[in-house]
């Protein structure tokens, strides 16, 4: 059953039920994410509501980066979160989303995916490829409560033919990221807590145990070999002195394996 929503100063918005989770639909959006973080602030949406835009205008990613797949070729959904998580653990959700999204993903299309911090996943079999390309973009974009995180938006795109799908695998693919998306977020409330999705995301990590060399924000750089990623997100290298550094997102401009 639909409900139309009026969110302050908006058109109506047609809000079904789908695979148990509040549903919006958009035939064309600025993004998915710029919908359900709309929903989520304006209209304080649960956690599990999600968006699914046929065509984004502006699809950015981490740091403006666009995706280039063409929308016909693309999943492009979101969806809110509400974690019980301390703000100081808020990046946690970068890696829910891509641990939700590999799981779905493979559990579609069969193939074997691997997580490159902190915003994407790759195809876990071309590892040693020179350039290469990712297919799924992630983005996580968090509000924060005093002390708390009040709700986080993960957006997600899948590049449907690099993951050998057809446009007609599209709904069995929203349904199987959503289920693992709220798997994953589930987690976090379990005995594990952080530092279990931590493990499951280092075990997923394609650049575990290799050199990578970060540029960094404002200027300049670290490297170092991988040596996993902690409880609160923060890529841990490890120099040639065995000298661990922690490395958070949002000191990243880029990251290169080297």
């Amino acid at each position: 059953m639909s409900t139309p929503q009026r969110p302050p100063g908006g058109p109506a918005v047609e809000t079904t039920t789908r695979f148990g989770r509040p549903f919006r639909h958009f035939k064309v959006a600025i993004s998915a994410g710029t919908q359900a973080l709309a929903w989520a602030r304006q209209e304080d949406a649960p956690g599990g509501a999600t968006v699914v835009a046929d065509v984004e205008v502006s699809p950015l990613g981490f740091r403006g980066r666009i995706w280039h797949a063409p929308a016909e070729a693309t999943l492009a959904c979101a969806m809110v979160l509400r974690p019980q998580l301390p703000a100081e653990e808020g990046d946690l959700t970068w890696l829910l989303a891509a641990v939700g999204a590999l799981n779905g993903a493979e559990a579609v299309s069969g193939r074997s995916l691997a997580a490159c911090w902190p915003d994407t996943v790759v195809d876990a079999q071309n590892l040693d490829a020179q350039s290469q390309e990712p297919v799924v973009g992630v983005r996580a974009e968090i509000q924060l409560g005093p002390g708390t995180v009040r709700s986080a938006v993960i957006s997600l795109r899948f590049d449907l033919p690099r993951l050998g799908l057809g446009p007609d695998r599209r709904d069995d693919l929203l349904e199987a990221v959503v289920n693992a998306l709220g798997a994953a977020s589930d987690s976090l409330a379990g005995e594990d807590g952080a530092a279990g999705l931590a493990a499951a995301y280092g075990q997923r990590c394609a650049q575990l145990d290799r050199r990578v060399k970060i540029q960094l924000l404002p200027k300049g750089e670290v490297r170092g070999v991988v040596g996993g990623v902690d409880h609160t997100a923060r890529l841990m290298l490890r120099s040639p002195a065995d000298v661990v550094e922690h490395v958070t997102i949002d000191m990243v401009r880029e990251l290169q394996v080297v």
